[in-house]
Order: structure tokens, then sequence, then C-alpha cells
């Protein structure tokens, strides 16, 4: 608990979020840079006696076109498409204290605050200040609805992240929660630091789907560019369409299954798990660059080598090898296969 009391909550935001939306965060909530993470504490003992609610719930009207900037402190978020020219906000404001009457004040305290600004809808959350011992436990809960092509950004800190049906360009953070997207076209950024994040039915040019402690799960994606990488968790990708692929962990594995483009490239990168590629029987052909340290390299498609072996050189198997190092290419070599591990298994498959 040591660094709990010596580190201020706007640092360990600028950890997960970089110092400008640290400064940011802390400021729209009400919450001083000299609030020292004894707050952490004092929320932690906050937990305890009855929990106070109070609901909001609004309706504004907006262009189709609109655009949503959500960020908060503490609870879920919940963005999904409603009707044309309006966006609804349903939230719950909750707090928990020992004292019922203190909870009550710190309910009052606790403020949604939302400003339009012609199409664009900023809303925030204002915590109550916390002085000496005095400690709160609490958050809001959204459930939103904007129209199909709004434009949608959410950030919390401690809460799950959903956002479903959103035709606009989308931006979903938290820090300690977990991230999900489904059908959502324009799909930016879907990231967490403690958190699996899952996405699924999206097209989009460009996209970044990144946690550090928690998995990547992705399905039916079709995109041009996709990075994608966890610390520790796992990467699983199934039906994909993409152009230009980077998936790396470092503890956990790797598992794309999907198709190959002519002129694409793919790169994984595990460092203490394996890399299994799954690929259709009648892929045209792709260029290989694998290797692992301490695991095995395996293909089921016939490489033709241009080196390959242990690590004093090994032998040349053709197929079905099992060297560490592999350089080679299978049918016309359209596409190319970067693969990496420090102590797994590279594993090429036919599906």
């Amino acid at each position: 608990m040591t660094r709990y009391r010596t580190l201020s909550l706007a640092a360990a935001l600028a950890i997960a979020y970089g110092p400008p939306v640290a400064m940011a965060l802390t400021r729209d909530a009400g919450l001083a840079d000299n609030s020292r993470l004894s707050w952490f504490e004092r929320f932690q003992d906050s937990r305890q006696g009855a929990e106070q609610t109070e609901r909001f719930s609004e309706t504004y009207k907006v262009p189709d076109d609109a655009a949503l900037d959500l960020s908060q402190i503490a609870g879920d978020v919940r963005v999904s498409s409603g009707r044309n020219n309006e966006i609804r906000i349903d939230a719950v404001k909750r707090t928990r204290h020992r004292d019922p009457d203190e909870a009550r004040r710190q309910l009052a305290a606790l403020r949604i605050e939302v400003t339009q600004v012609g199409a664009r809808l900023e809303v925030r959350t204002t915590y109550p200040r916390t002085t000496g011992n005095r400690s709160w436990s609490g958050g809001v809960d959204y459930t939103v609805t904007v129209p199909q092509a709004a434009a949608v950004a959410v950030k919390t800190v401690s809460g799950d992240v959903s956002v479903t049906g959103i035709g606009g360009e989308v931006r979903a953070e938290t820090v300690s929660g977990a991230v999900d997207v489904i059908n959502t076209p324009n799909l930016a950024v879907a990231r967490s630091v403690s958190g699996d994040v899952r996405a699924r039915e999206i097209s989009s040019p460009s996209l970044i789907l990144s946690t550090v402690s928690g998995s990547v799960i992705a399905s039916a994606l079709k995109v041009r560019t996709l990075e994608c990488g966890t610390v520790s968790g796992d990467v699983r990708l199934s039906n994909l369409q993409v152009e230009r692929l980077s998936a790396k962990t470092v503890s956990g594995e790797i598992a794309f299954e999907g198709n190959l483009v002519r002129g694409g490239r793919y790169e994984f990168n595990a460092h203490s798990g394996g890399v299994r590629l799954v690929l259709p029987g009648d892929t045209a052909g792709f260029e290989l660059d694998a290797s692992t340290f301490s695991g095995s390299i395996r293909s089921d498609f016939p490489v033709t080598l241009r080196s390959s072996g242990g690590r004093d050189g090994g032998s040349n198997n053709r197929h079905g090898n099992a060297t560490r190092a592999v350089r080679g290419s299978y049918g016309d070599a359209g596409a190319l296969l970067s693969v990496r591990s420090f102590s797994g298994t590279v594993a090429i498959t036919r599906r």
C-alpha cells in the first residue's frame, strides 16, 4: 500500500492516459492533483454501508452527424444507436458510505454536467471533493443512445465500456475494465489497461486494439490495417480480412484464423507463448520468416526453404518441419508472414 500513499491520482491517470488527458480528467472531475492516493485507501474504506442512488434522464436534439464526448472516473458506459436527431442519456448516480447522511451529501455533490455546442455533446462527471479523512465510493453508470451516424469518444478510468451499432468514428477507452465494440464500421481505437478488449463485426480502414493485462479477442473484422497487442494475455483473431496486421503479446498465445491477402503483411510476435495460424486450404501462397528460441516450427503447407535450422544450423526439412528458424515460400509467395516466439511453438495449419 505504500505506493498508494505517495502517488497522486493525477499521476496514476498519467501512467494510463498520458499527462494531458490526466490533467483534463482530474480537472473535469473536480479532483485536485494534491489529493494523494490515501484517496485510494479512503475509497476502499468507504465501500461499506448502504448505497444511495439517483437517476438522471435527459434528451438532447442534435443533427444525425452529432459527436458524443463522454469521460469520467468511475462507472460503466454503454452506447448504442437510437433515434435520429437526438442523444438520450440515462444514468444512475450511486454513492456508498458508512454514514447514510454523508452518502446522501456526496450523492448530491456527484454531478453530471452536459455541454452542447452545435452538433457536439460533452458529458463530464464531477465528483465530491474530499478533505481530511472524508472518503467516498461511487460513480455513474451511463446508458446512452445516439444517432447511428454519430461519432463517439468514451473514456472511463474504472468501469466497462460497450459500444454497439455506431456508424461514425468510435474511440472506446478504459483503464480498469473491459471494452466491447460490436458492429461499428469506423472503430478507430478500443483500449484498456486492465481488462479484455473484444471487437466483432467491424469494418474500418485502420484499427488499434490494445490492453496491458487482459486478452484481445476479435472476430468478423474487415480492415486494411490492424494493430493489436497485450502484455499479459492472449490475442485471438478469427474470421479476419486484413491487409496489414501486427499482433503482439509478452505473456500469452496468439491464434489467427483468416484469409491472406495478396500483397499483405502479417506480423506475429509472442514471447512466452505459441503462435497458431489457421489458413484456408486453398491459400495461394506466402513468404515465411519464422523463428523460435526454445519451441518448434510446424507447417501443414509445404514450404520451399531458403534456410532453416536449430541453434547450430540444424536440418532443412521441407514439410512438417520442427526446426527453430525457417525462411522460405509456399505457392505464389503473395503474402508475407513474419512469426516470432521465444518459448513457444509456431504452427501453421490448414482449415
